[in-house]
């Protein structure tokens, strides 16, 4: 496969997650990608939360194959899916197959395997979760997947500093060999920027996603709960929706839910917030947060691989370690309207210069080129 241009390469995208972050990373890459002149398929599974005009977020350009695939490890459903995916990737002869999650990411590599193609396959993982997954049996069987992904072949695709360490010293055994980092980007086109002439009545704190494990909504509604006793200026909210158990947990510590809303509606009410509030146990490098940052939000985020990179503590928000530290940088933001506006004004510039769409799709299409063509792949690392 050789002198392959944009304007023949064939990139098909694989995914299983078609929700919130992971969905509209591949909606706004493969969007991208056809605009750029490259011919983009992608392989996708449904779920129960995958927004109702899904279709219409794609370009028409874009070939939209469905492929069926359990969220959890199902071997009756996984080797069906398996076998799509197989008989979908054999049919288009992609020049690149990009996969993106564990789910996805396993199967499209056997896949990739059994078809001889492993060598032009890139496995995004958007938060390698492993690590903190509670049960140790659970823990090591998904440590043993990924090692068995590895074994297969492709190249991983860390999306930040902290999460390429842990690939690198876990996955690759310190080699670093078909591993590399490129920071997650956004269309920043999308997004409207913050306009600090208009004042709420209260603060508003809030975050965006589905109310989920990985979001820690319990460390979200206790630090409200707390705040919301102490004082009356402020308002929290959670633009998003989840389970009833958490919706409860969240109303009683004083926080709003808004249920789950297309994507349109969600970009709409980022610039209406104050401080973006982000208690996650794990993130890859939340769009969310960039989406925030790039709007001119502040935020105050846990310490965790991803957070600490897109956060720039002291200067576009804060970076907490516990519910204490948190609190107090949230009460601090809370407290001085101008200090939020030159952390926002800042985050504004920051977000733009490190984390746009185009500065991670030129990364990425690099790579393309340099896998379609049959060029090694060592370790490196394509970002700032």
């Amino acid at each position: 496969m050789n002198n392959n241009t944009k304007s023949n390469m064939h990139i098909t995208h694989i995914i299983e997650p078609m929700e919130h972050g992971v969905f509209i990373w591949v909606v706004d890459m493969a969007n991208r990608l056809v605009n750029d002149g490259y011919r983009v398929s992608v392989l996708h599974s449904i779920r129960e939360n995958t927004p109702p005009n899904w279709r219409e977020m794609f370009d028409d350009r874009v070939e939209l194959i469905h492929v069926q695939m359990s969220r959890s490890i199902d071997p009756v459903m996984d080797i069906k899916a398996l076998i799509g995916l197989t008989k979908n990737l054999k049919q288009l002869q992609p020049d690149i197959i990009h996969t993106h999650s564990s789910k996805g990411g396993f199967l499209a590599r056997v896949a990739g395997f059994l078809l001889r193609k492993n060598k032009q396959l890139l496995y995004t993982s958007h938060a390698i979760h492993y690590p903190l997954i509670q049960q140790p049996i659970k823990r090591k069987l998904y440590k043993y997947f990924e090692h068995i992904g590895y074994w297969l072949g492709g190249t991983i695709v860390a999306c930040g500093k902290e999460e390429y360490q842990i690939i690198k010293k876990d996955i690759t055994n310190g080699t670093g060999k078909r591993l590399i980092r490129i920071s997650n980007g956004i269309d920043t086109n999308q997004l409207t920027a913050k306009d600090y002439s208009k004042k709420n009545d209260k603060v508003k704190i809030g975050v965006v996603g589905r109310i989920s494990l990985q979001k820690a909504p319990w460390v979200f509604a206790e630090i409200a709960a707390k705040i919301n006793k102490a004082r009356d200026d402020v308002e929290f909210i959670w633009i998003g929706g989840g389970e009833e158990e958490d919706l409860i947990m969240l109303n009683k510590a004083g926080v709003d839910v808004t249920g789950m809303l297309e994507r349109s509606e969600a970009l709409k009410l980022i610039p209406t917030l104050d401080i973006f509030f982000q208690t996650s146990a794990y993130e890859g490098l939340s769009l969310a947060l960039l989406e925030a940052q790039a709007s001119g939000i502040p935020a105050v985020v846990t310490k965790i691989p991803g957070n600490d990179e897109v956060v720039q503590h002291g200067e576009t928000g804060y970076v907490g370690e516990d519910v204490e530290s948190l609190t107090t940088h949230l009460v601090e933001l809370i407290e001085s309207s101008t200090k939020r506006q030159e952390m926002g004004r800042y985050a504004k510039e920051h977000t733009e210069k490190y984390f746009s769409l185009g500065a991670m799709a030129d990364q990425y299409k690099v790579e393309y080129d340099k896998m379609a063509n049959g060029k090694s792949q060592v370790e490196s690392v394509a970002s700032s």
